[in-house]
């Protein structure tokens, strides 16, 4: 399995914004609200693809949505 394919690794909230089309401040905005499955290590927040997919998957369609982010099938 390529490391890339694991849904389970840890990975900073910078890296996520890079796979999901966020910026790295509303990600962490988000864990800090409790919206988005993360823990603190050190000075920086880590999450999983997986956590962020559950995030994109129960986002609501209101205000500015954007259609463009969807989690990968």
């Amino acid at each position: 399995m390529n490391d890339t394919d694991d849904k389970t690794r840890l990975i900073s909230l910078a890296e996520a914004a890079e796979l999901y089309g966020f910026d790295h401040k509303y990600l962490a905005e988000l864990a800090k609200k409790g919206r988005l499955k993360a823990q603190k290590v050190g000075f920086f927040w880590t999450t999983t693809p997986a956590d962020v997919e559950v995030y994109i998957a129960s986002r609501k369609k209101r205000g500015v949505y954007r259609d463009d982010i969807q989690a990968p099938d």
